[in-house]
């Protein structure tokens, strides 16, 4: 028997929360913590605890041609037939679960193989925080806007520094777990705009925060009209790398007859992608990239296996722009493959897919936000910071 630790990032929300995958005989059996992470200090959550099986369920380890199994070979031509659509026929949606070097070559395939017009992400929201966890500490009022603390419950934790340093928490927003947290509480189903009390708490701060989650448009509003940092949290362990590469929430426009998609349910979610299913009937053709069944998976015309989070290794970027390492715990399933070897065969060997940090190195050359980062800097526990942060 063969047991190991692995260091790396939790697959979920957009904490970065550090943690110690438990591999025994290349299989990841559990998770232990990782007291040198500064994000999350050695503490979990209940979704980093199941970090192991984020997505171990419904697993699919083979590629699939109209959901017949078939060679790689085969779903790969079928797969190709996309680029015989034009620009605004063809869709390209993209998992804000995949690494930094994942997401900049999927991006880059849809944009100068594909000539895809539509390219975005499926889940995440968009916005760049002017906050970091640290500035937590330092603030006398936050304002929360919506239920953060049961979206990320390690960010929410950093909270209560707050209390604990003499400053208020202010919410604004639908009962919740968060409410009950704070010392003002303001209860509103919807807001467009910010209560007098609490604006008036906001603008008599000397250090005050606003956090809100990235796909709140009303909160985002909100947050635009103060003077105050904003902490932009992303519900996606990847969804401020989509942002610092350009990439907005995707909507299937009418002209749609081609749809690329990148899919990834971890276990103890709900199938965001099961939302798109009324608007794909009307498509000639779906190529799915997916770790694990979902609804997409299931309708798709071609299914190409991907390995999942902590298969192969890569960055991170979190919600205070913080860049961290994933490292490779176990071996995909079966015939499963890297996103980035997908993309590469797709592009027939175009992008050098094995050499991560050569992909990281060409990301950094065409996305300023990366630009000033040094990759040996991401190996330290605390990362490297992206510019826009």
């Amino acid at each position: 028997m063969e047991l190991k630790y692995v260091t790396t990032i939790c697959p979920y929300c957009g904490t970065g929360c550090g943690l110690n995958l438990i591999v025994m005989d290349g299989k990841a059996v559990g998770v232990a913590p990782y007291h040198r992470s500064p994000v999350g200090s050695g503490k979990l959550c209940t979704r980093g605890l199941h970090a192991a099986a984020a997505l171990a369920e419904w697993r699919i380890e083979e590629p699939l041609i109209g959901g017949q199994p078939v060679e790689w070979d085969a779903a790969i031509a079928e797969a190709k037939k996309i680029a015989n659509y034009q620009g605004d026929e063809i869709a390209v949606a993209i998992s804000s679960r995949l690494t930094n070097e994942a997401m900049f070559l999927v991006a880059s395939f849809a944009r100068e193989i594909l000539g895809a017009a539509n390219i975005g992400i499926v889940y995440g929201g968009t916005g760049a925080s002017t906050a970091k966890i640290v500035d937590f500490g330092k603030a006398d009022v936050v304002l929360l806007i919506g239920d953060v603390m049961k979206k990320l419950p390690i960010t929410g934790n950093k909270l209560y520094h707050v209390q604990k340093n003499g400053g208020k928490l202010l919410y604004l927003g639908p009962q919740s777990y968060t409410a009950v947290q704070a010392d003002v509480v303001v209860i509103a189903d919807e807001y467009t705009e910010l209560p007098t009390e609490l604006a008036d708490a906001i603008a008599a701060a000397k250090n005050p925060v606003v956090a809100y989650l990235a796909n709140d448009a009303a909160a985002s509003a909100i947050a635009a009209r103060l003077s105050a940092k904003t902490a932009i949290l992303y519900d996606t362990n990847n969804g401020r790398a989509a942002t610092a590469l350009g990439l907005g929430s995707f909507v299937l426009g009418e002209k749609t007859k081609a749809l690329f998609i990148i899919t990834e349910t971890p276990e103890m979610e709900e199938d965001i992608y099961a939302t798109l299913m009324p608007s794909l009937a009307n498509l000639e053709l779906i190529v799915a990239v997916a770790s694990n069944a979902t609804y997409i998976s299931d309708a798709a015309t071609v299914v190409l296996p991907a390995a999942a989070s902590n298969e192969y290794p890569g960055t991170v970027t979190s919600w205070e722009g913080r860049v961290q390492k994933v490292r490779a715990a176990s071996a995909a399933p079966g015939g499963a493959k890297c996103p980035c070897e997908i993309i590469s065969l797709l592009a027939d060997g175009k992008y050098a897919w094995e050499d991560k940090a050569k992909i990281f190195a060409d990301l950094v050359a065409a996305v300023p936000a990366y630009g000033q980062i040094v990759y040996e800097e991401i190996e330290k526990p605390e990362g490297a910071f992206i510019k826009e942060a």
